[in-house]
C-alpha cells in the first residue's frame, strides 16, 4: 500500500481501535444472531477485516486457526474473480477447502467495502455449518473431497444486496439443517453490514487517504515489532516430530508429523518448514496449505509480538515450507474434513522443538486435541435434526513457572468456548451425568501439569455419535523430568455394542439409554516431580486434583491418615530412597 501521507500519532491510534473495535462487533454480531451452538457458545468462527489488497487488516479473538486464513482464502478467490464486477452489497461465498484451508463445512464469506467508487476493503468471514451435505454429517473415514459435502467454488449468494436465489437454494438443498446453516449464514452477512457501517463512519471523519496512511503505519509498526523481537533471538534451527493416531480410514496407522524452525535474526525471519511429514493421507486428516500457513501465523505471531493485535505486518517475517502433496499441502480433491489434526500435531511439535529455546513463552506438551465427539438424531415427530458437537477443555502443559491449567481448550482454538450442560440438556434428548475433572491426569513435576475433564452424555432417544478423538496414543509430554500427561480416550457403555473405548469412531448408532463418556487428557508437568514442595502435593490432594497414591508414588509425599497432613519424616525418607 503505497501511500505518502504522514499521519500523528493520536489519529493512527485511533484509527487503529476503531478498525479493531469494528471487528470485534462483527464478532459479537455472528455471535447474537447465529442458530447453532457450535457458532453462538462453542464459537467455531472468525471474523475482521481486510484491505483492498486482501491483506489482513483487523482481526477479531476468534477460532485462533481461522484467523489466519481469511486474508490468503480472498487472495485466492481474487484470482478468478474480475474486481471491476464487485459492487456494494455484494456477498461472495466459497467452500472449497484449498480456498479455505478447512473442510466444506467452513464456508468463508466476503463482502466489499466501497467508499464513494473506491473499494476500500472487505469485510471477511468463516463459520463451520453444522451440515453441508457429507455422507454424514462429520465424516472421519472419508476417502476423498467429494464425501465431504458441497463444494462450492467463489460465487456471488448476494449480487448488489439482491439474494442469488438459485445458489441459495442448492445451499438449503443439500443440509440435513437448512435452516440452521441458512440463519448461521445470514448471521454473518449481518456482521458485514456492522463492519461497512464502523468503515463509513471512520472513513467520512478522516477521509480516505488519511485512514489508507494510518492502515500502512499500522502494518510496517506491526512488522518492526516482529523483526525487532526475531533480531533478539537465538538464530538456529530445531526440529520435533510427533504423530497422528492415525487418518480415520487406516486405524492404528500412525501419522507422522515433523516441522523444522528456523529462526534468522540476521534477515529477521522465521521460517516454518513440515519437510518429512507424512505423504497426503487416504483419510481426512490432511490439511490445505492455507491453514498450514494460518497455524504458521499463530505460532510465529506468539513467538514475536503477542501483545499487539495482528495484522498482514505481523506475518511479514513468517515463512512456510510445505511439501506439496504432503499432509500440510494437501491437494484440491483429498479429503480434509480432519484438516485441523495435523495442525493441533503440528503446534504440539512447535513448542516441543521450541520449548528449550523459550522456556518464558512455551510450557510443556497439553491434552493436544479439542476431544470431539458429535452427538445427532432425528426427532420422530418433525424429522428434523438434533446435533451438538463440544470442544472439550484438556490439561494444559505446566511452565518453568506455573503448575499448568486445567480444562481449557487447545491453543488452536483459543477463543472457543466448550458447550454448557443446560444448553445441550435444554436442546437434546440428552442428560449430562457427570462432568468433572479427573484426578492424576495432569503430569507430575516441580510444577504440575493441568487436569482434563470426564463429561458422560445419558442419552434418552435412540442416536447417532461420531467420535474424533486425538493424541491417545502420543505423548502429551513432560520437560525437564516433569512426566507425561495422561492420554484421551472415550468410552460407550452401549446396549448395541457393548462397554467398548473409542479413539476415532465413524457414524455409529446408539440406543436409548447407552452412554457416552469423554475423558480428555492432561498436560506434561515442568521439572522433578520430587521437586516439587510437600506443601502444593498436600493441596492437590485436598482439591482432588492428586490422590493420596499418586503423591507418594509420583511425589514422594506421605500423606498421614489420620490426620490428612503431610507426614513430614516419612516425605523425607521415601524422597532419600529414591534419590539413593
Amino acid at each position: 500500500m503505497a501511500v505518502t501521507t504522514a499521519v500523528d500519532p493520536i489519529t493512527l491510534a485511533v484509527v487503529h481501535n476503531a478498525l479493531t473495535t469494528a471487528a470485534r462487533e462483527m464478532r459479537d454480531t455472528i455471535q447474537r444472531t447465529s442458530f447453532a451452538p457450535v457458532i453462538y457458545e462453542d464459537r467455531d468462527f472468525a471474523c475482521g477485516l481486510l484491505d483492498a489488497e486482501g491483506a489482513t487488516l483487523a482481526e477479531a479473538p476468534g477460532l485462533t486457526a481461522f484467523m489466519g486464513t481469511l486474508s490468503p482464502c480472498w487472495r485466492r478467490c481474487l484470482q478468478t474473480i474480475d474486481r471491476n464486477d464487485l459492487a456494494p452489497g455484494d456477498v461472495i461465498i466459497v467452500a472449497l477447502p484449498d480456498y479455505t484451508g478447512s473442510h466444506p463445512a467452513d464456508m468463508a464469506l466476503f463482502s466489499p467495502i466501497f467508499h464513494g467508487d473506491r473499494i476500500f476493503g472487505f469485510a471477511a468471514s468463516k463459520a463451520h455449518l453444522i451440515d453441508v451435505g457429507a455422507k454424514d454429517p462429520y465424516p472421519v473415514d472419508s476417502t476423498d473431497a467429494f464425501q465431504e459435502g458441497l463444494r462450492l467454488p467463489p460465487v456471488k449468494l448476494y449480487r448488489r444486496g439482491v439474494l442469488n436465489e438459485e445458489i441459495g437454494g442448492i445451499i438449503r438443498v443439500n443440509s440435513r439443517a437448512p435452516e440452521v446453516i441458512w440463519g448461521d449464514i445470514h448471521a454473518q452477512i449481518a456482521s458485514f453490514r456492522v463492519g461497512d457501517r464502523a468503515c463509513q463512519r471512520l472513513l467520512d471523519k478522516y477521509g480516505f487517504q488519511t485512514v489508507t496512511a494510518c492502515i500502512a503505519e499500522m502494518y510496517d509498526h506491526a512488522e518492526r515489532l516482529a523483526r525487532a523481537a526475531i533480531r533478539r533471538m537465538p538464530a538456529g534451527t530445531w526440529s520435533a516430530e510427533d504423530h497422528l493416531d492415525d487418518n480415520g480410514v487406516e486405524r492404528g496407522k500412525p501419522v507422522p508429523v515433523k516441522v523444522s524452525i528456523t529462526i534468522d535474526p540476521e534477515a529477521a525471519e522465521i521460517t516454518f518448514d513440515y519437510t518429512g511429514s507424512a505423504q497426503q493421507q487416504v483419510g481426512p486428516t490432511n490439511t490445505p496449505v492455507i491453514g498450514t500457513i494460518s497455524i504458521s501465523r499463530m505460532m510465529g505471531k506468539i513467538l514475536t509480538s503477542p501483545e499487539s493485535p495482528a495484522n498482514e505486518g505481523s506475518f511479514r517475517p513468517i515463512k512456510v515450507i510445505a511439501p506439496e502433496g504432503s499432509v500440510f499441502d494437501a491437494s484440491s480433491t483429498a479429503p480434509t474434513n480432519l484438516y485441523g489434526w495435523p495442525e493441533m500435531n503440528a503446534v504440539e511439535a512447535i513448542i516441543h522443538a521450541l520449548g528449550g529455546v523459550f522456556p518464558d513463552k512455551l510450557p510443556a506438551g497439553s491434552g493436544g486435541d479439542l476431544c470431539g465427539v458429535l452427538r445427532y438424531g432425528f426427532y420422530p415427530d418433525t424429522g428434523k435434526i438434533w446435533y451438538e458437537a463440544n470442544i472439550e477443555g484438556v490439561g494444559q502443559g505446566a511452565s518453568a513457572w506455573a503448575d499448568g491449567e486445567s480444562a481449557m481448550v487447545h491453543i488452536s482454538e483459543a477463543c472457543s468456548r466448550n458447550l454448557p450442560v443446560e444448553i445441550e440438556e435444554t436442546k437434546d434428548p440428552v442428560i449430562v451425568e457427570r462432568y468433572e475433572l479427573i484426578p492424576d491426569s495432569g503430569g507430575a513435576g516441580r510444577f504440575r501439569g493441568g487436569l482434563g475433564v470426564r463429561r458422560d452424555y445419558r442419552l434418552q432417544s435412540a442416536a447417532r455419535v461420531i467420535s474424533v478423538l486425538e493424541r491417545c496414543t502420543s505423548p502429551h509430554w513432560g520437560v525437564a523430568g516433569g512426566k507425561h500427561g495422561a492420554p484421551n480416550y472415550g468410552v460407550l457403555e452401549s446396549s448395541i455394542h457393548g462397554t467398548v473405548q473409542i479413539m476415532k469412531l465413524p457414524d455409529t448408532a446408539m440406543a436409548e439409554g447407552d452412554l457416552i463418556s469423554i475423558r480428555t487428557g492432561g498436560g506434561g508437568g515442568y521439572g522433578d516431580p520430587f521437586e516439587r514442595e510437600p506443601a502444593a502435593v498436600m493441596r492437590d490432594v485436598l482439591d482432588g486434583y492428586v490422590t493420596e497414591h499418586a503423591a507418594r508414588t509420583d511425589y514422594g509425599v506421605v500423606i498421614h491418615e489420620a490426620t490428612q497432613a503431610v507426614d513430614d519424616a516419612a516425605t523425607s525418607a521415601v524422597r532419600r530412597e529414591t534419590y539413593a
